[in-house]
């Protein structure tokens, strides 16, 4: 009924789209489902139907929940992780010992006021200017060749 632009564009928009089919008798019609929630992930089911005399709709039998399970084994047969030479997961008694660790960019109290107060002994430069310094008052960059 409508270009298949439009049609297509559509789709792309939708969340959930249906596509009615015939089926294999003559009487069946099979309806495809496709799902799209907001966090990407697509869902794709697949009834057959048909129509009684009076017009109700009667579901014969869903094939695709058995293509449903063959998708989740697909989804863990292509974990990436599966084949790695490393562990990228911790252990219990790692994950511990991960926590008890101290960082050496996280300062403690203790730490931050000995850096923040200096004390008896804690380094100045001093700066006492002599005879051969050259530091004229009118002109500060006079030794820069600009």
């Amino acid at each position: 009924m409508h270009q298949r632009g439009t049609v297509g564009s559509v789709c792309h928009m939708a969340t959930s789209v249906i596509t009615v089919a015939p089926g294999m008798k003559g009487d069946e019609a099979v309806a495809k489902i496709t799902k799209r929630s907001k966090s990407g992930k697509v869902m794709q089911d697949e009834e057959i139907f048909s129509f009684k005399e009076d017009f109700t709709v009667v579901v014969q039998n869903r094939p695709s929940q058995l293509g449903v399970k063959q998708t989740e084994t697909e989804e863990r047969e292509k974990d990436p992780t599966a084949k790695l030479t490393f562990n990228l997961r911790l252990s219990d008694t790692e994950r511990e010992a991960k926590e008890k660790l101290a960082l050496p960019f996280v300062f403690s109290k203790e730490k931050k006021t000995a850096l923040l107060h200096s004390g008896r002994g804690s380094g100045r430069i001093l700066y006492e200017p002599d005879a051969n310094d050259d530091y004229d008052q009118e002109d500060p960059d006079d030794d820069l060749d600009v």
